[in-house]
């Protein structure tokens, strides 16, 4: 019965903790079929054997098809090292290649080890080559995280979902929005603390 309790307040802290996120980060409407100058893939950690992990596999699907669409000519794949020894961008350009789209369309950004990052570099590599708009690709539970940090560093961008994998549980995606909206919620009370 405990073990009820506990896990009710857990529910209810974390959805007063959502309602609160969701009125304070802003997030782009959906692409929509409309024609941007790059797709922005955001990284995520391959699997310890360097294999395409079942999150970051949804995400380049989702580029993929987008390009092949001709939602835009040139993809960002962002990510470094961050969880093992392979770089994020790199496995997410090679699955991409796979996918037939050709090398020359891609763009390999492997610095960056967070979300912020991959948008500071990819807005760089805009401005480097010229390109004004953006559609960005992340998972579902990542997109309005994603979304808020380009609104803050003023790239014109839309979003796109990429699919949940079936291999992840609802208790595991339980998880990772609880994680990521724990982390949102504390940096938006640095970001506002900065402010004053």
């Amino acid at each position: 019965m405990i073990i009820l309790y506990i896990l009710c307040a857990i529910l209810i802290c974390f959805m007063i903790e959502y309602a609160v996120l969701c009125n304070s980060l802003k997030k782009a409407a959906y692409n929509n079929g409309q024609k941007k100058d790059v797709i922005i893939v955001l990284g995520y950690p391959a699997k310890k054997d360097g294999s395409v992990s079942p999150i970051l596999r949804e995400r380049i699907n989702k580029a993929a098809k987008l390009y092949h669409e001709g939602i835009a000519e040139v993809i960002i794949c962002t990510g470094a090292a961050v969880a093992n020894n392979y770089v994020e961008a790199d496995v997410i350009a090679q699955t991409l290649i796979e996918l037939g789209v050709p090398d020359c369309s891609i763009i390999r950004e492997k610095l960056a080890k967070g979300t912020y990052e991959n948008l500071v570099n990819s807005k760089k590599i805009m401005k480097d080559r010229g390109l004004r708009t953006a559609v960005i690709v992340s998972s579902p539970w990542h997109l309005r995280k994603a979304s808020s940090y380009a609104f803050r560093l003023e790239i014109n961008h839309t979003v796109e979902k990429s699919k949940f994998p079936l291999e992840c549980l609802i208790i595991g995606v339980g998880i990772i929005y609880l994680y990521l909206y724990t982390q949102m919620f504390i940096n938006l009370l640095r970001y506002h603390k900065g402010k004053q």
